[in-house]
């Protein structure tokens, strides 16, 4: 049975991190499977030179690193004025805009569809580089190449 059907989960899906993550330690891009059929998905080095990540725990890494990134005070307060103004208006928004940047995590961790997300990491990512913690080696570090200075969402003057 080829490995990507031997893994497949029902809802299976498109990787959050495909062609972002990359091993800290040689270079090479991470794969994302499954290891066994039931198994929680993991990133792994295509050389196999350190041990697999869990991908729920990178991807949500990643994407509170994202949503810090885009989500400034400026833009979070622009962001509430235009909700206000929209509600005077008689517009309600089918979610809260977010009031800091955890709450803009929370968001990602819970509302956020996985399209939403796909497009923040690959339009703010150039790559992660994941490399094994020198202290703990169990621990993964997150060395982030950004695409460009970050274009704050709602920042607009």
């Amino acid at each position: 049975m080829p490995e990507e059907q031997a893994g497949k989960r029902p809802e299976a899906r498109e990787p959050l991190l495909d062609q972002c993550a990359v091993c800290g330690l040689c270079g090479e891009p991470c794969r994302y499977a499954h290891t066994a059929p039931g198994e929680p998905a993991r990133y792994y080095c295509r050389s196999d030179c350190q041990p697999a990540v869990p991908a729920a725990e990178l991807e949500a890494r990643v994407g509170r690193a994202v949503m810090e990134r885009l989500c400034t005070p400026a833009g979070l307060a622009r962001m509430a004025a235009a909700e206000q103004l929209l509600r005077r208006l008689g517009h309600e928004l089918p979610e809260p805009v977010p009031r800091s940047a955890a709450h803009a995590v929370r968001q990602w961790d819970l509302v956020l569809d996985e399209a939403s997300r796909r497009s923040a990491v690959r339009e703010s990512l150039l790559s992660v580089a994941l490399s094994p913690s020198r202290d703990r080696p169990e621990a993964v570090r997150l060395f982030y190449a950004w695409r460009r200075p970050p274009v704050r969402l709602f920042d607009l003057e």
